[in-house]
């Protein structure tokens, strides 16, 4: 008996002693959420305070150049007329003085694509980059919407000045594209960093889709879409089918494609989201008759990240080398089809679908590797959006892909 009483004394005490160790990991987790959550706290409000900064900011800059404003502006009146009477949808490149140099780049490019350059027209956010097209390319219609005011009125170190500026670029494009849209006008909007690998000018694409209001390039690249078929993604397209890129894309001018555009408007002066993810959350909305254009004909910076088998009509070029400029880049890629005394190589142009096949060949070392790791919690996250059928394509997610940048 005595033994007995022993081992039940022993078991007693065992656990006593689990269920004191057990209460101590629950206060010493008490504790440490108590810690942590002011910290947490703390941070989310210092972002959500710069956040909302921006987002003022923004609003605030931009109604210093109005819808109304660049509407009625006579300059814009006289070129939008001029629009009006081209006989195809006219390719409007917008630029500044930090990317005429591309621009330039880009018109070489166009010169010897057949058709090209008598639908290209010009809107430039500053006055000294207008004049010199003009000098150079004077047949080339070309409209001033001049930034460098609003710029000036932003201190150089004013928290997130470059951001804001970015933001206050892509507003005023929208404004340009809805005030097109109220006037009845079709154009396709471009980008002076983008290549013409074949004659997109003679596919007709506005055409093909005439059913459709609006024609949009997408990110991601043929490989991923491929890898869907078989149930196989890269991990960071996975989540982004169908969100639009926004480099390049359609408009077929109406009452609708206007509202569209004047909804992005107000989306941008009041959430801190690029004009390609809320044109993506609003083409969720199938009266707007938005089209996404299959990437063989279009493509992203995306294209360079996939197995390059299939060589698309058009390719936007993004650098993602803060240390290198745009042109370096070109250059790099052997992407330059303007000679230093102003003329354009031609043969450049032809050895153009070569070059984008063997550019930047240290990203096809990284084919098929996960860059973007997805967390357990992130899995879980996505998992019970599937499960539950909450935003399917991750179009609200899109909304929030610029948070990080500020």
């Amino acid at each position: 008996m005595p033994n007995s009483e022993n081992h039940s004394g022993g078991l007693s005490k065992i656990s006593n002693s689990r269920h004191y160790s057990f209460s101590v990991v629950v206060v010493l987790f008490i504790f440490s959420v108590a810690a942590v959550l002011p910290l947490l706290f703390s941070m989310m409000s210092i972002h959500l305070f710069r956040q909302r900064n921006v987002i003022m900011t923004v609003d605030r800059v931009a109604a210093k150049l109005s819808f109304e404003d660049i509407h009625n502006d006579y300059d814009f009146v006289q070129f939008s007329e001029g629009l009006k009477a081209m006989q195809k949808p006219p390719y409007i490149v917008f630029y500044d003085s930090s990317n005429l140099d591309i621009f330039l780049n880009h018109i070489c490019n166009l010169e010897f694509i057949p058709n090209a350059l008598s639908r290209l027209v010009a809107i430039s956010f500053d006055t000294n980059s207008h004049m010199i097209l003009q000098e150079k390319y004077p047949k080339i219609p070309s409209v001033v919407v001049d930034l460098d005011p609003i710029k000036e009125s932003l201190e150089e170190t004013y928290e997130n000045r470059r951001y804001i500026i970015y933001q206050l670029v892509l507003l005023t494009r929208t404004r340009v594209c809805a005030s097109l849209a109220l006037r009845g006008i079709n154009y396709w909007a471009m980008q002076q960093d983008s290549l013409w690998i074949e004659n997109f000018e003679s596919m007709n694409i506005e055409d093909r889709y005439s059913d459709q209001y609006m024609l949009f390039d997408t990110v991601g690249n043929e490989q991923a879409t491929a890898m869907i078929t078989f149930n196989f993604q890269l991990p960071e397209y996975k989540r982004m089918h169908g969100w639009i890129c926004g480099s390049t894309y359609f408009v077929r001018g109406n009452p609708t494609t206007h509202q569209f555009f004047m909804q992005v408007d107000a989306f941008m002066r009041s959430h801190q989201s690029p004009d390609s993810s809320i044109m993506t959350y609003l083409c969720g909305h199938r009266n707007y008759k938005c089209h996404r254009l299959p990437r063989w004909i279009i493509s992203s910076s995306d294209y360079f990240r996939g197995t390059r088998e299939t060589t698309p009509v058009m390719i936007q070029v993004d650098s993602d080398q803060k240390e290198e400029t745009k042109m370096e880049l070109f250059q790099r890629a052997n992407f330059i089809f303007r000679h230093d005394n102003g003329t354009c190589d031609r043969r450049a142009v032809h050895k153009l679908r070569d070059a984008v096949r063997l550019a930047f060949p240290e990203k096809l070392k990284t084919l098929g590797q996960n860059m973007y790791a997805e967390g357990l919690l992130t899995r879980l996250y996505y998992a019970y959006k599937h499960i539950f059928n909450v935003d399917r394509y991750n179009n609200k997610v899109f909304l929030t892909v610029h948070y990080t940048l500020i």
